[in-house]
């Protein structure tokens, strides 16, 4: 598995999902109705002071992970259709 910023993780995660940046996620322990990858792409560009973030992501069959020092988190979840 590659490690990757946050972002590329979730570009990635666009790629092969359903709907593209489209596809609606989720973060796990959220209760916030869940927002699309493009917009989780776009507040983090908003937010983050440095876009390319120290901490490593990798992309698990349950959705994006973190990596490092701080454990192994699932940061994000594609939202299962109902």
């Amino acid at each position: 598995m590659t490690e990757m910023t946050l972002i590329e993780a979730l570009e990635k995660l666009a790629l092969i999902t359903k709907k593209g940046i489209d596809e609606p996620i989720h973060i796990p322990d959220n209760a916030d109705e869940p927002i699309t990858i493009g917009e989780a792409i776009k507040a983090i560009q908003d937010h983050a002071s440095d876009i390319s973030e120290t901490d490593d992501y990798i992309i698990s069959s349950e959705g994006i992970r973190k990596t490092g020092e701080d454990g192994n988190e699932i940061v994000y979840q594609v939202k299962e259709s109902q």
